[in-house]
């Protein structure tokens, strides 16, 4: 199968763990794949099989008449399915069927449960026409189908829910408690809005004036955020225990120094470094979001789900899991087990299975 996927960049992110580690999965199950990134360095082969636009941004007005220019070199006339992931990628992607002679079917992954345009008369346009262009729409969860088929009633027959999915041969669990003075709490994800870090950064501050620990609170993630967010810190004096560490590429090698994963987001469709923490054996906190609680479970097995709006909520939590090695160690171990269900194998075959049935309806 001759398949492309279309993302606006490969910077860390859920979205762009998952179409890497389809597009590896792919070449190995010897599929032709192809990964077009719209950002990036500059323009290009970057790696086997991904090819990088070298825009600097996705939106720059010049990404669709530089696609329409690749299209012969990067043969996208014998594509069978190409795979969009992420706007303005999926309104391109709509874009291309209607100006080059496309044989191929068009799938597309909701990774969100809410954007800039829903809500708005424009962005409703907008969303109408593109999603329409597609043949399947992948929903990362329950979620993110729900509030999809709300807000774009017509194309709940296309909408499919398949979990996202981490290598989890990068991931170890955790070794018993470790009984020391110094707790470590992780995040991981860009620092922006969605991710909630002002009041990570609050509830941090609460848990820190009342605990016995030595306590530090890393954020492994880049973005516009950055400035402000270390400013926040400073006003809420924990300046010195939170780590800003940039992205990190070997994210497993963070979650073994860990003691409790923080998701603290506002916004999520999935949460993928999520599934990372737990198969590395770590409890979670988590934001009490629909998303999130596909991946964390609600039964209190694995981690505990909390008000994104509340730090004292955040912080009691926090507070719960580090002050009782046993109870944190229990729910790593569970954790551990879940994460098995979110295996990117099981993803990678599921995909290939909607892409099959596609392919079929068509023939």
């Amino acid at each position: 199968m001759k398949i492309f996927q279309i993302i606006n960049s490969l910077e860390m992110g859920g979205a762009e763990k998952l179409a890497l580690g389809l597009h590896h999965r792919y070449l190995k199950r010897n599929h032709d794949s192809i990964l077009i990134s719209l950002t990036g360095e500059e323009e290009g082969w970057t790696d086997r099989g991904v090819f990088s636009l070298g825009f600097s941004s996705p939106y720059n007005p010049f990404v669709l008449p530089s696609l329409l220019d690749l299209s012969a070199e990067l043969d996208l006339s014998r594509a069978q399915i190409i795979h969009a992931h992420l706007f303005p990628s999926q309104l391109l992607t709509g874009l291309l069927r209607e100006a080059l002679p496309l044989g191929a079917e068009l799938v597309t992954t909701e990774h969100s449960t809410a954007n800039r345009r829903r809500g708005t008369f424009l962005g409703r346009l907008i969303d109408r026409w593109f999603y329409r262009q597609f043949n399947g729409i992948i929903c990362v969860s329950n979620a993110a189908a729900s509030e999809l088929a709300g807000w774009i009633p017509e194309v709940s027959g296309k909408l499919e829910v398949i979990f996202n999915g981490v290598d989890l041969s990068n991931f170890s669990g955790k070794p018993p408690p470790r009984y020391t003075d110094r707790k470590t709490i992780l995040s991981v994800g860009r620092l922006t809005e969605a991710k909630n870090y002002h009041y990570a950064i609050e509830a941090f501050s609460l848990l820190r004036n009342r605990s016995n620990f030595d306590l530090e609170y890393c954020i492994a993630g880049a973005g516009n955020l950055e400035s402000a967010l270390k400013n926040h810190a400073l006003e809420f004096g924990v300046s010195g225990s939170v780590n800003f560490l940039g992205e990190i590429s070997d994210i497993s090698s963070l979650m073994k120094r860990a003691d409790v994963f923080f998701m603290p987001s506002s916004r999520e469709g999935f949460g993928i470094a999520a599934v990372e923490a737990m198969a590395s054996g770590l409890p979670v906190v988590a934001s009490n979001l629909p998303g999130i609680g596909d991946v964390v479970g609600r039964d209190q097995h694995c981690g505990i789900l909390v008000d994104p709006g509340s730090p004292p909520e955040m912080a009691e939590a926090l507070h719960c899991l580090l002050e009782n090695d046993m109870l944190s160690w229990r729910m790593g171990s569970s954790a551990f087990k879940r994460a098995g269900t979110f295996s990117i194998k099981i993803t990678t075959d599921k995909y290939l299975e909607l892409y099959e049935s596609i392919l079929e309806k068509v023939d």
